[in-house]
């Protein structure tokens, strides 16, 4: 049974009454803004109902502001947004749980959507939905070629406390949003997954938030061919607003309240290798990946540790697994009171090793803390971040491809 503690953590970035979001870039119906380059950071503004996106996710850029541009209003249909991630074709998925109305959603946007847009798609989840992400992109076919690239898998952690065993992986077939297959069951030992990841072989990581540790799992054969679901084609408007406003917008549309689809029985597999309180784990909440298959967990540590303490939040990195080479502990390390860790909820490297944490300050606002590549490394345990400020609870980032 989920603690009140643990269920605050899940729901860190949400409140009973959800606030209506700011109208940066506000327009109705689809609104495709400037062409955001690569790296472009977006981060979920949980109880704000927004999605914040940052003029781009380069430590050279400008920092210290908030975002140049969001994605709110009540067409988004966004009701605390959680966690986000980026398909193949550049759109974006975001899960969604309100803990007022418990209604859990997954909704899909266009490339480049900013302001009060419509979805490409929505659906009823089941549970609490949490962390997500997509399996690596397939290679391109040939123009001259019928062969069509790899299919995407996308993964979601799920939490719900109806079910025998509450906490899940829910795996996708592309462009749907009803999940073929699940992980669950006693041999996976999940408890409370939170953020995921996916490497270049399309394992799947998972930061298990109660269970103390990071668990990689292989994904289980789809059952069926994968067979997406169409999307309407958007029909750009592109006059975004560039400069924060700060007018409240709308109340949020309601949430589709249809009967979400079954969940197939769980496969009940246990995870390849699992990174423990053995190797420094106390309170992982999210997992991330560099270009070499380096594995970032950041950690929230004991609760209310003081920055100085050898329990305070950290983001620990550890290398490719290697089953000839158990891990002992991190290779390389960031923590102490310069850090400004606090409560980190998720992490995202880009392809130049720059590291983007989801975190809040002791004050409760939202804040994206940014580490050069290579952050602690040797002794240097204590970094100092540049960072980006939110308008509201951060939850969730991610980067678009």
């Amino acid at each position: 049974m989920l603690s009140k503690i643990t269920l605050s953590f899940l729901l860190l970035a949400t409140t009973a009454a959800i606030v209506a979001c700011t109208n940066l870039g506000m327009t109705q119906g689809v609104d495709v803004g400037p062409n955001f380059p690569s790296k472009t950071l977006y981060a979920t503004n949980s109880n704000q109902n927004a999605i914040s996106i940052y003029s781009t996710g380069t430590a050279e850029s400008k920092l210290g502001g908030g975002p140049a541009y969001e994605i709110g209003g009540a067409s988004t249909t966004l009701n605390g947004p959680q966690y986000l991630a980026f398909d193949r074709r550049g759109q974006l998925w975001v899960t969604n749980y309100n803990p007022s109305t418990k209604n859990a959603v997954l909704i899909e946007f266009a490339p480049q959507a900013t302001g009060n847009v419509d979805p490409l798609n929505s659906a009823i989840l089941p549970g609490r939905p949490r962390g997500i992400a997509f399996t690596p992109r397939g290679p391109s076919p040939l123009p001259s070629s019928s062969v069509p690239p790899a299919p995407q898998i996308m993964v979601i952690a799920d939490v719900d406390p109806s079910d025998v065993y509450p906490s899940r992986i829910l795996l996708f077939n592309s462009g749907a949003t009803s999940p073929y297959q699940s992980i669950g069951g006693a041999k996976p030992g999940l408890n409370l997954p939170g953020g995921v990841a996916v490497d270049r072989s399309g394992h799947v990581y998972v930061a298990n938030i109660q269970g103390a540790t990071v668990e990689q799992f292989a994904l289980p054969t789809p059952t069926a061919s994968p067979k997406p679901t169409p999307t309407p084609k958007p029909t750009p408007t592109p006059s975004p607003s560039p400069s924060p406003s700060g007018s409240p917008s709308p109340t949020p549309k309601p949430t589709p309240s249809a009967t979400p689809s079954p969940t197939p029985s769980p496969v009940n597999i246990a995870p390849r290798f699992t990174i423990n309180a053995k190797n420094g784990m106390i309170t992982p909440t999210g997992v991330g990946l560099d270009s070499s298959g380096n594995i970032y967990i950041v950690d929230q540590g004991r609760r209310g540790a003081n920055c100085k303490a050898s329990d305070a939040p950290a983001i620990l990195v550890f290398p490719p697994y290697n089953k000839r080479i158990p891990y002992t502990k991190p290779i390389r390390k960031i923590q102490g009171c310069s850090t400004m860790l606090y409560q980190p909820t998720d992490i995202k490297l880009d392809s130049a090793g720059v590291t983007y944490v989801a975190d809040s300050t002791s004050a409760g606002k939202g804040i994206i803390l940014i580490f050069p590549a290579g952050a602690g490394a040797g002794k240097n345990h204590n970094v100092a971040p540049t960072n980006y400020t939110s308008p509201g609870a951060v939850t969730g980032i991610g980067i678009n491809p």
